[in-house]
């Protein structure tokens, strides 16, 4: 099984895990049926301004760095720490968060059943996609690939973000946040060749990669 296909079991323990994460009260995630929708602070994560006609951007602020939005999308992803945990909690179990980087997690990790020795674009695109759902109104994923209150598409989400990545693996920026990524999760700086062509579909899509182009030039 890959990560992709991680079972409620598990995301029951992620969300066991997310008040931490998120640093707000657990019970906006361990109780799935919580409003949400009514927590001003979770709305801010996910860029909502209305809370009677809520709208889901793409790349809410949850993704950027302080939650700081950047409408040119040149430091999307930069919140790599909230991702980092998540995929750590997820790779290597709930209890190596409260541990150092390179030990916890017990024998049988899913980092080891998956075979999974560096974070891949996929992963970081699912650790993204996990990070809205937490902090969305739904309360399952939906065999649609979308939330049933939010209507968030989180299967196009997650290939849209995919796409980003794997476009972009080799730019200087989405290069240090992979190692630092890395270094959380596994504990030792890795490198990783991934070589898949994708289609830019959105406009979103293609003004992310151009941010990150122009990004790659600085120090």
């Amino acid at each position: 099984k890959s990560i992709m296909d991680a079972r409620s079991s598990e995301i029951k323990k992620l969300r066991n895990v997310a008040g931490n994460i998120f640093e707000l009260p657990s019970k906006y995630f361990t109780d799935i049926s919580y409003d949400r929708a009514s927590v001003p602070e979770i709305q801010k994560l996910l860029g909502v301004t209305s809370a009677t006609n809520p709208t889901y951007t793409t790349f809410p602020p949850v993704l950027f760095p302080n939650l700081i939005e950047d409408k040119s999308l040149k430091t999307v992803f930069g919140n790599w720490a909230l991702l980092a945990q998540i995929l750590k909690a997820a790779l290597r179990g709930v209890t190596s968060l409260h541990q150092g980087s390179s030990h916890g997690g017990g024998a049988h990790t899913n980092s080891q059943k998956w075979d999974i020795r560096q974070v891949t674009p996929g992963s970081i695109a699912w650790a993204a996609v996990i990070t809205i759902f937490f902090l969305s109104p739904d309360t399952e994923f939906s065999g649609s690939g979308v939330g049933k209150k939010s209507n968030i598409n989180y299967k196009e989400l997650f290939y849209n973000y995919k796409r980003v990545l794997v476009t972009k693996w080799k730019s200087k920026r989405i290069e240090e946040i992979v190692a630092k990524i890395n270094n959380y999760v596994f504990g030792a700086a890795r490198t990783s060749t991934i070589n898949t062509n994708h289609e830019d579909h959105t406009d979103a899509i293609n003004r992310a990669m151009a941010a990150l182009d122009v990004d790659t030039d600085d120090e």
